[in-house]
């Protein structure tokens, strides 16, 4: 499966935070990173750095962090993170392939003045982070209004967002890229106008994405996995519970169901999926019971439920006119078998 959500990190969530911060910030930072770390070895996204992100951090005196990691760690008592832990962390983000510029076939952009509301630029103080900063802005700005996007977008994630949306406004020079799907862009003295999607830790990240944009556009089972563990992820923020991404139990997608569903998705026009998510949900929670009925080998009230041997057939209303039809197998696993329509009793096997 082709990556369906591309992050890009800036340099500033590395930086090494300020001598004079406080326990908080260094808490806030180290748990940051090492939530970011997870997603390394998920198949579904991409993630990138800045060509200039290893340099705007040497010139601005915040890399090598392990001395002033050190530092900060004796000066508050911190004694719960392991340094080197961290700094590994730090070098396997920073030695990231590809780039953001090649991944994307853009290498350079000259824009001045820019302009975001609100003013993440100025998030920090240092030059050569501010510097390369603004330039990926207008570039994940432009990308994200005239080229073709990731099933589950492109985020930027920052050390402090202040929303999740930033508008970006800025004269372009020039830009130096590889692509045939950029347009023309304004020239001076007209403005660009765009917008980039920002995030400051893995919740807001999560928060962000379209489940049911996802789980109709799934090439595979993996997508399918991907749209219902966002769902039971935002059901548990919902609900004031601490979400459990890694550890998120998700159904088993049976190989009738990607096609059953997402083409009466279409047959709706996108009002399905999020009642498919929350259908969903609710057999993976046990909620909600009453909508659930034994799908039977014949249309009658006292027909036997249908079986594959020793898992039951099982058949959930989303609303009046469709139904999920799932098994709940002896060993407590859920496969989902399809979505139907009202008068439709099969399920694949």
């Amino acid at each position: 499966m082709p990556d369906m959500l591309n992050v890009t990190i800036d340099a500033g969530v590395i930086a090494v935070p300020h001598p004079v911060c406080s326990a908080d910030e260094l808490h806030k930072y180290v748990d940051t990173l090492l939530d970011w770390s997870k997603l390394l070895d998920e198949p579904w996204v991409a993630i990138h750095l800045s060509e200039g992100a290893a340099a705007a951090l040497f010139a601005d005196e915040l890399y090598p962090l392990r001395d002033q990691l050190r530092s900060l760690f004796n000066d508050y008592g911190i004694v719960e993170y392991d340094i080197n832990t961290v700094a590994t962390v730090v070098d396997k983000l920073l030695t990231l392939t590809p780039s953001f510029e090649t991944y994307y076939r853009v290498k350079e952009v000259l824009a001045n003045p820019i302009n975001t509301a609100p003013d993440i630029i100025k998030l920090t103080t240092h030059d050569g982070l501010q510097s390369d900063l603004a330039r990926c802005v207008v570039l994940i700005a432009i990308l994200r209004k005239h080229c073709q996007q990731p099933l589950a977008g492109h985020s930027l994630v920052l050390r402090s967002a202040p929303k999740p949306i930033v508008n970006v406004r800025a004269q372009i020079h020039a830009i130096e890229h590889e692509r045939d799907d950029l347009p023309e862009l304004p020239a001076p003295p007209e403005f660009f106008d765009g917008e980039v999607l920002v995030c400051d830790d893995f919740k807001g990240l999560v928060e962000c994405l379209d489940d049911s944009a996802i789980l109709t556009g799934a090439s595979d089972a993996l997508g399918i996995e991907l749209a219902i563990k966002i769902a039971l992820f935002k059901d548990d923020l919902e609900k004031g519970n601490e979400p459990d991404w890694a550890g998120a139990k998700v159904p088993k997608i049976g190989h009738g169901f990607l096609e059953t569903c997402q083409q009466c998705c279409r047959d709706q026009g996108g009002t399905l999926s999020p009642k498919i998510l929350r259908a969903v949900v609710e057999t993976m929670l046990n909620q909600n019971m009453a909508a659930v009925h034994p799908l039977r080998v014949g249309k009658g009230g006292d027909d036997p439920q249908r079986m594959r041997g020793s898992d039951k057939a099982q058949r959930r209303d989303i609303d009046y006119e469709f139904h999920l039809h799932y098994w709940e197998c002896a060993a407590g696993a859920v496969e989902l078998g399809s979505v139907v329509h009202h008068n439709d009793f099969s399920i694949p096997e």
